[in-house]
């Protein structure tokens, strides 16, 4: 896939939250590459999210889903930021590592 190419990746809200901490708020700098255009609409996304809702608005919210397009140095960079830094960090790897981010494997595939 070049890295004018687009993937398309449908995220529950939840998963672009994982994303997030992982990627950018756990990240310190250590996987480069964090401020690309996806990145900056995953944040956007997150600040939808409502002021003030009981257990089910919030539920609701994450469980909903939305399409980001991205580069394949931006799966790259989050596949990245799902094992490395949990690593460096001794945490447990997120969920979203296993159940709804692609593997590079697929992502090869799909795009041939």
């Amino acid at each position: 896939m070049s890295a004018s190419k687009k993937k398309k990746i449908e995220l529950s809200m939840y998963g672009v939250a994982e994303i997030m901490k992982w990627c950018v708020e756990r990240n310190n700098g250590r996987v480069p590459g964090t401020d690309t255009e996806v990145f900056k609409k995953m944040q956007e996304a997150l600040l939808e999210r409502p002021k003030a809702g009981d257990y089910y608005v919030l539920d609701n919210f994450y469980k909903s889903r939305k399409t980001f397009e991205f580069t394949h140095d931006e799966v790259v960079i989050v596949d990245r930021c799902l094992y490395d830094i949990p690593n460096f960090d001794g945490a447990q790897l997120p969920q979203i590592r296993y159940k709804f981010w692609p593997t590079q494997e697929e992502l090869a595939a799909s795009s041939a």
